[in-house]
């Protein structure tokens, strides 16, 4: 009996188990698959594309950052891919609006990560080797100038509390995107805040994040829409920016010109009003001041008559007394 009992236990058990792991199973599967939360998550990709085409647009039109894209890495923005496992090429394919783009990282991003310990950072450093184009220390411009050649003790001690802040992978990329206003249309991948915050005062340098697991394409900054308000304003001064110099030094000769002659004949209107006003004849503006009216109207206002104020007597109220029988009594 103990050996019956004993096995209809180990039986019970084992289908108890099976039934709580299909039920934990199926929990997940609708907490996944459920219809509301499936249509929200929708929802939110399609306002994130929406978003990215809108950026891609501005940089399109203000700064003439075009396909094909050109992406820097740093090193925290690929151990951030390696431990949240996302597909860069296939998540940022998608928010590029499936265009063309090619990786790049700098050689002092790779020596960063290759002096952490831990197979997360080296399995981030050997993707940087594999799929992106390297960028040398001497390729990059200005970074010679602001090690050994600067003779401003300020400015030297300015990029050098700069770089101590960004480190040298932070301050190769900005050197890079300050190029000529990021004359080379570079997309910066970064998680550093730092560095964020300093590109983010440059006008024109687009920045890809990762959040949870998500690839987001940051607005344009507030030093963009400046600099795009900026050349706005000089294209309808300028006509468009299709002016040159000799044709803005025309415009703005015939503009004087017409300037002139209206100030002309408005001063020969003027002496010319001033001449017909002695004759006496009096121009149209000083026949019609002549005309208007300098007190009221006399047939508008009532004339009092003499024997209306004597013969007229103000009549009282009179007011009703009592009754009769109040009275007598």
């Amino acid at each position: 009996f103990s050996l019956t009992k004993s096995l209809v236990l180990c039986v019970w058990l084992e289908l108890t188990g099976t039934f709580l792991v299909h039920a934990a199973t199926s929990v997940s599967s609708a907490h996944i698959f459920h219809p509301l939360l499936a249509r929200q998550t929708s929802i939110m990709r399609h306002g994130r594309a929406k978003a990215a085409r809108k950026t891609l647009q501005f940089y399109a039109l203000n700064a003439n950052i075009k396909a094909p894209y050109h992406i820097i890495l740093d090193g925290n923005f690929l151990a951030a891919s390696i431990r949240q496992k996302v597909p860069l090429y296939e998540r940022i394919s998608k928010t590029l609006q499936k265009t063309e783009f090619s990786f790049y990282v700098t050689r002092s991003a790779l020596d960063e990560l290759a002096s952490l310990p831990g197979e997360l950072f080296q399995q981030a450093r050997q993707f940087g080797l594999d799929e992106c184009e390297i960028i040398e220390r001497n390729a990059i411009p200005g970074k010679k100038n602001d090690d050994t050649c600067n003779t401003d003790k300020g400015e030297s001690t300015s990029s050098s509390s700069l770089q101590s802040s960004l480190g040298e992978p932070g301050d190769d990329i900005r050197l890079l995107v300050t190029d000529g206003t990021n004359r080379h249309g570079y997309f910066v991948g970064t998680q550093d805040e730092g560095l964020s915050d300093t590109l983010r005062d440059l006008p024109y340098v687009p920045q890809l994040r990762l959040s949870r697991g998500v690839l987001l394409l940051e607005a344009p900054s507030s030093a963009s829409r400046r600099k795009a308000t900026s050349q706005e304003r000089n294209k309808m001064i300028s006509g468009g920016g299709l002016a040159t110099k000799e044709e803005k030094e025309m415009v703005a000769a015939i503009r004087e010109k017409e300037r002139a002659a209206r100030k002309r004949k408005a001063e020969e209107a003027r002496r010319a009003s001033g001449a017909e006003g002695g004759a006496g004849g009096g121009s149209e503006y000083s026949r019609r001041s002549q005309k208007k009216a300098k007190g009221p109207n006399p047939l508008s206002c009532k004339k009092s008559k003499a024997g209306d104020d004597i013969g007229e007597k103000k009549k009282k109220r009179r007011r009703k007394g009592k009754s009769s029988g109040n009275a007598v009594s």
